[in-house]
Formats: structure tokens, C-alpha cells, sequence
């Protein structure tokens, strides 16, 4: 697999994809909050770390190291999650999308991820919320409450639908139909043809702001700072 690749992909998702509109609107709340950090020369930990596709939103970086338990060329250190093996306050910023809803214990994982942030250090992270299961590793989904109560260490949290009901619900039906075609012909010719049509629907009512419910938002992402 081309790491590089893979990585453009998640941050520059095509219209084929049907995760187009979660991944697109991912990139564009992490790319507000990374202007929050101006110039700053950043110490990052990616936990989960295997492609990395938010790296290039911060380019003043210090150092960057990512984990995670497969080995690729990303990849700084094999560790688990839930281990962190890094001393106090050694980050500035820890990222972590998409990996809590498979450890065993979300609230100590992130007593961890707090206790390797520098003061005022910041995690940013994405949750799976309203979204079928992927892999049968995969154990938590999280609503705002679940999000706040694991998130009690931190001082400030801000907590963001990365998409609103409507869009969510097309996003679904997206996964749907690309999990039951059964042959490669029938999904390459839904993924040029009714994919693209869903995600485009999808991005235009997220457009016209018609509702705030997140009621079925597929995910949440998270903005935390540290006492």
C-alpha cells in the first residue's frame, strides 16, 4: 500500500468514496483549529498513526511521532494505545481519529493522553458516533455526554458534529450499498455513478444549514485543552 497515497486520499477524499463527506468535513474542522497554533514549532504524538493524513495541516513542526500496533513507514514506534510509553508532558498536540472506539478503556486512555500533554497541550480527535461496525475489533460508539465524561481531565472542550443528521443519513446509505454489491463490476459502476450523486446531495444540504440536529451524526470531533 502507498502510504503517501492513502494519506491524500483520507485528506482529499474523492467523490467516489463513500466516506467523501465525513472525511471531507473532518479536514476542514481540523484546519480551523490547527491555524489556532500560528507559528508554534510543535511536538506531536499521532496515536494510531499508520497513514497520518492531518500531519501536513501543522508545517511547524518540532517533532512528530506516531503509534500504532501495525508497522508502516509512518510509523515512529510500535505501541499500544492504551500504553502510552512516553514520559509527562512531552506533547504539545496528540491526534488520535478514529481509535478510541476500540480500546478497552476510552476514559484511560485519554487520563494518559492528558497526563503526556504539556500544559495548555491540546488532543484533537475524531469519534465514531452514528456509524455501522467496521472491523469486530471495533468496541465504543460515543454521544457529546460519553464524549465529556471521558474528557473530565481536561479543562476546555469543544465538541463539533463533523456532519448534521441529513448528510449523515446519505453517508449511511453510501456505506450500505458499498458493503452489499457483491460483485466488482456492480461496485465499480455505483461508485461512479450513485456514490458520487449521494455525496453531492450530501454536501449540498450540509450547505444549506436547513438543521443543527446531530441526532445521527456519524461523528464528532474534539478540540480539548489541558488544565
Amino acid at each position: 500500500m502507498d502510504i503517501e497515497q492513502e494519506a491524500r486520499d483520507r485528506l482529499f477524499p474523492s467523490l467516489s468514496d463513500p466516506s467523501y463527506l465525513v472525511l471531507r468535513s473532518r479536514r476542514l474542522i481540523f484546519s480551523q483549529w490547527a491555524q489556532r497554533f500560528g507559528g508554534r514549532r510543535l511536538t506531536i504524538l499521532d496515536v494510531g498513526g499508520r497513514y497520518q493524513p492531518y500531519r501536513t495541516l501543522f508545517p511547524n513542526l518540532k517533532r512528530y511521532i506516531a503509534i500504532d500496533l501495525i508497522r508502516t513507514p509512518a510509523v515512529s514506534v510500535i505501541a499500544d494505545g492504551e500504553r502510552l510509553p512516553f514520559l509527562s508532558e512531552s506533547f504539545d498536540l496528540v491526534i488520535a481519529t478514529q481509535t478510541v472506539e476500540y480500546f478497552r478503556d476510552p476514559g484511560a486512555a485519554l487520563q494518559q493522553i492528558h497526563a503526556i500533554l504539556k500544559p495548555d497541550g491540546v488532543f484533537l480527535g475524531s469519534f465514531a458516533a452514528c456509524v455501522p461496525r467496521f472491523v469486530e475489533h471495533e468496541r465504543w460508539r460515543f454521544t457529546p455526554n460519553g464524549l465529556l465524561t471521558i474528557l473530565k481531565p481536561f479543562a476546555k472542550v469543544e465538541i463539533i458534529p463533523e456532519l448534521h443528521s441529513p448528510a449523515s443519513v446519505l453517508r449511511t446509505i453510501n456505506l450500505a450499498l458499498n458493503s452489499f454489491v457483491r460483485y466488482d463490476a456492480i461496485r465499480s459502476v455505483y461508485q461512479w455513478s450513485l456514490c458520487p450523486l449521494l455525496n453531492l446531495a450530501g454536501l449540498g444540504i450540509e450547505k444549506l444549514n436547513l438543521t443543527s440536529n446531530d441526532q445521527f451524526t456519524a461523528n464528532y470531533s474534539v478540540f480539548a485543552t489541558k488544565r
